[in-house]
């Protein structure tokens, strides 16, 4: 039973690639990416079927699924180098998984090529309900050096599926607003602060819009559900599809929503919309590094780029404009086991290393985000670059990260639904209305099953 009950979610996960046409929910999804997929004929990341753990000396190699800039393929290679100097032994092998990733994911599974660690971002309940995943509960209780109290509680909830921890976390970068300051002071504004509202943000785009040079004030990127959920968050809509029907779509705060959205794109035009976003061709950083958009929301996973590429204007972060809450969304990295490992133990060797104090300080040393860690002296690495100048906003936005959304195992289903109908509610094609009325219909039918 459980055999059809995989293979059937397998054949179902691979039909959905023909829809899911939009990027995975993680800010960086879409960042460029290059370089090492798995070769068809190989199963898992083993070199050889008898092959053990790490800690005995016999050669192994492991598969690490991979994604990101150039910037960040660089980093999660500093980690694999330093793993690898202190285990000569075993051979790491990148698998890129590019901006698609759920869906990159997914074929290499379906195949029987699934790296032996698997880039998570936030579905894995989707995977873990696919009987992708290996539970770590029981390489947790069996190493005596592991402390899970390392990691912060509420990052590790929607990492658990039926009781049972399927991932780590290494890395949680909080939606922050990214702004042009010499755009700011040209237009005679203030530079705004931590504590501006939405009303404040919507009063700075449209100053700052100027369509006869075709400059915006902001830009809402299209295909991108965090964005939306980022904005719903603020709005305080408590949006839960973990069970059969949506919660918090039929509320007025989620047409207040979609209302702001639809004013700031459509009627004011303080963003282009999504098809003149496709049309331009533009990658996620090229209107605000070329001073066509004043702001844009992101994580830290574009300082990497701004640090090797710096711009050529004056730029800061501050904290998302507070509405009915502050809570935000955040792009987050988890890493957890294939259940096709041939070397469960080694793999989880390496799982820790990756999300442990080593592998995080990597990771802060770089600013490409913060370490999903209790450890105090992670993020004060990151608030000592003192880059940006506000580097502080991310750190004070984390206890407001909302991840409820991903407590479900049709996230990556109903993100792709809820972008496609409010995109064409961007391109004028319905009401906020009408938006909100299809939204809830939709999703209520996958989560039907």
């Amino acid at each position: 039973v459980n055999d059809m009950k995989r293979f059937l979610a397998m054949f179902l996960a691979v039909a959905l690639l023909s829809t899911l046409l939009f990027g995975c929910s993680s800010g960086s999804s879409q960042s460029s990416s290059a370089g090492g997929n798995t070769e068809s004929g190989e199963a898992s990341g083993t070199s050889a079927e008898e092959a053990s753990s790490s800690g005995n000396g016999e050669p192994v190699t492991i598969q690490v699924a991979v994604s990101g800039s150039a910037q960040e393929l660089d980093i999660h290679q500093q980690k694999f180098d330093l793993y690898t100097e202190e285990h000569p032994n075993v051979t790491i092998e990148p698998v890129d998984i590019g901006t698609e990733r759920f869906q990159k994911l997914m074929t290499l599974i379906g195949s029987g090529t699934a790296p032996d660690i698997i880039y998570i971002n936030e579905w894995c309940y989707s995977l873990a309900y696919r009987d992708v995943l290996m539970a770590l509960d029981s390489f947790i209780e069996a190493d005596e050096d592991f402390d899970l109290s390392y990691y912060p509680e509420s990052l590790l909830v929607p990492l658990r599926y039926e009781d049972q921890l399927y991932a780590l976390p290494q890395e949680v970068s909080p939606y922050v607003m990214y702004y042009n300051k010499d755009m700011f002071e040209a237009a005679g504004l203030d530079l705004p602060t931590d504590d501006w509202t939405m009303d404040d943000f919507y009063a700075a785009a449209k100053a700052l819009t100027n369509p006869d040079e075709n400059v915006y004030g902001y830009r809402h990127p299209g295909a991108w559900a965090d964005q939306i959920l980022n904005w719903f968050s603020l709005s305080g809509v408590e949006f839960d599809t973990s069970g059969t029907e949506v919660k918090g779509l039929d509320t007025p705060e989620a047409l207040s929503a979609l209302e702001f959205l639809y004013n700031l794109v459509v009627v004011d035009k303080l963003s282009p919309n999504p098809a003149a976003l496709t049309a331009m061709g533009k990658s996620a950083d090229a209107m605000f590094r070329n001073q066509s958009v004043a702001m844009e929301a992101s994580g830290l996973w574009t300082l990497p780029t701004y640090k090797a590429d710096p711009l050529s204007f004056e730029w800061d972060v501050v904290r998302m404009p507070q509405g009915e809450t502050r809570k935000v969304k955040a792009g987050i990295l988890n890493w957890g086991i294939s259940a096709d490992t041939k070397n469960p133990d080694a793999v989880w060797d390496l799982l820790k290393f990756l999300a442990g104090p080593e592998g995080m300080r990597i990771v802060a040393e770089s600013n490409m985000a913060l370490p999903a860690s209790t450890d105090e002296d992670a993020n004060q690495i990151v608030l000592d670059t003192h880059f940006p100048e506000n580097v502080k906003a991310f750190v004070d936005s984390v206890p407001d990260v909302d991840m409820t959304d991903q407590l479900s195992i049709y996230r990556t289903e109903v993100n792709t639904k809820l972008q496609e109908l409010v995109d064409k509610m961007l391109i004028g094609e319905s009401t906020p209305e009408e938006t909100q009325q299809a939204l809830i219909k939709e999703i209520n039918a996958i989560l039907a099953g």
